[in-house]
């Protein structure tokens, strides 16, 4: 009974020296609890001094602002994921870390980053003040993508305030994966000598013209005038493109294009076209790209050399184009025209995807070094001349960006594609048609395939 006697103590006091009391014991109970801690703590160091901490499970931006944060002051360093090396240069820079939480980080740096930058992050966290068993063990190491920079001035000159996305070690490992990918793309488009075409045209002399075309340029041609001797072919060979025309696919309500597409669904298909309304009344089949009845030698082998680009890629990262349709995008549109930024307000906020809209490119710059943009749609109305330019220096510096032009004059279209445009489309006659291909390509993600 003797041990009960503080208890009648106790019951003598106020209830502010109750209140101060239990603050006391709180603070004991805790300093207790690290005490216990600090064994498993200091063993676990020795096997693996740093943590790596990737997010466990997705979240939505909206309950991400709602999690355990720590607001602190702390020295850090950040290496940069250098593409052409495919892999993280050896220059540490340093950066002082703002904000922490287990899906993501707030720093500041010395340096100009861009969005979807990918970075290795090192500091330490001081283990006095800090709970949870994420940040028990002090030294960390994480993965991130950039996904916010804002640039300001202070006395000392500029800094940069980045906001981050820690991402796992397999997601980075696929990111490096796309780097060798596309790598490889690029030297087998080059050599063609494996790369099989099947042109199928009603008249001779067409097909013949196109198989001279693309036989000079090293590829493996097969040239038919019929549709069951194309299928014949397709099924004995395997060939990664069908280059045709209009009238060969209409015939029987498209049974070329419905039959292609059901029994070889990775071949490519290029279609020839009178008008780009046409092409539009034909999104349903999914076709990779379009010829303008008329066109030149460059032009067929500037768009079948896109083409092959794009089946290559979605062959290669297949699982990763899949991943990237189911996570959130954002969209940004660069366009003075009522009807476009109406139809696709509609459509993208319907979808519950994030767009931006903007009416001159130096915004858009803008937009993009602030921001993690997955999609650009940029309209020649407002770039003019400039427009190309504009593009090349925006494939440059974001190079996995997607853009889709759109302008009302079709011999622009080459220059855009050599320019690493990935789809190019001209305003058709009809502008209510457009609303159709924005819905079709936002929910296809045709802008990035």
């Amino acid at each position: 009974m003797q041990n009960e006697n503080w208890k009648e103590s106790l019951r003598n006091l106020a209830a502010d020296e109750l209140r101060n009391i239990r603050s006391f014991v709180d603070e004991l109970i805790q300093e207790s609890e690290a005490k216990a801690t600090i064994p498993a703590t200091a063993a676990a160091a020795e096997i693996a001094p740093v943590i790596v901490y990737p997010p466990d499970t997705p979240q939505k931006s909206g309950e991400r602002r709602t999690e355990k944060r720590f607001d602190m002051k702390i020295s850090g360093t950040c290496a940069i994921l250098d593409r052409s090396l495919n892999d993280y240069s050896n220059e540490e820079i340093p950066i002082t870390i703002k904000d922490v939480s287990q899906h993501g980080i707030r720093f500041i740096i010395n340096r100009s980053l861009l969005p979807s930058n990918h970075l290795i992050i090192k500091f330490s966290l001081s283990p006095a003040g800090v709970s949870g068993n994420l940040y028990r063990k002090p030294q960390k190491k994480i993965s991130v993508e950039v996904r916010r920079v804002l640039k300001r001035s202070t006395s000392s000159g500029e800094e940069y305030d980045i906001g981050a996305l820690s991402i796992d070690e397999d997601s980075m490992e696929k990111l490096q994966e796309e780097v060798n990918g596309i790598e490889v793309i690029k030297k087998r488009c080059k050599m063609k000598k494996d790369l099989k075409i099947m042109v199928l045209y009603t008249k001779e002399t067409q097909c013949r013209a196109i198989e001279n075309i693309l036989s000079k340029q090293g590829y493996i041609i097969f040239a038919v005038n019929q549709k069951h001797n194309a299928m014949s072919i397709l099924r004995k060979n395997k060939c990664d493109l069908l280059v045709t025309e209009f009238e060969s696919a209409k015939i029987n309500e498209y049974e070329l294009l419905k039959d292609v597409k059901t029994e070889f669904a990775d071949l490519g298909i290029i279609l020839e076209i009178d008008s780009v309304d046409t092409w539009i009344d034909l999104l349903s089949f999914r076709l990779d790209e379009y010829l303008i009845k008329g066109f030149n030698e460059r032009e067929l082998t500037i768009v079948v050399e896109v083409v092959f680009k794009k089946i290559l890629y979605k062959n290669m990262f297949r699982q990763y184009i899949e991943n990237e349709k189911r996570s959130n995008q954002n969209l940004l549109i660069v366009s003075l025209r009522d009807t476009v930024r109406k139809q696709l307000y509609e459509i993208t906020d319907q979808k519950g995807l994030d767009t931006i809209f903007v009416i001159n490119t130096e915004h858009a710059w803008n937009v993009l070094n602030m921001n993690k943009i997955d999609f650009m749609l940029l309209d020649t109305e407002i770039t003019g001349e400039e427009g190309l330019d504009f593009i090349t220096k925006v494939k440059k510096y974001f190079p996995r960006l997607s853009t889709t032009i759109l302008s009302e004059n079709i011999r622009e279209r080459s220059s855009y594609l050599m320019g690493g445009v990935d789809n190019f489309i001209v305003k058709p006659n009809d502008m209510q048609k457009l609303k159709q291909y924005w819905d079709s390509a936002i929910t296809q993600r045709y802008f990035c395939q």
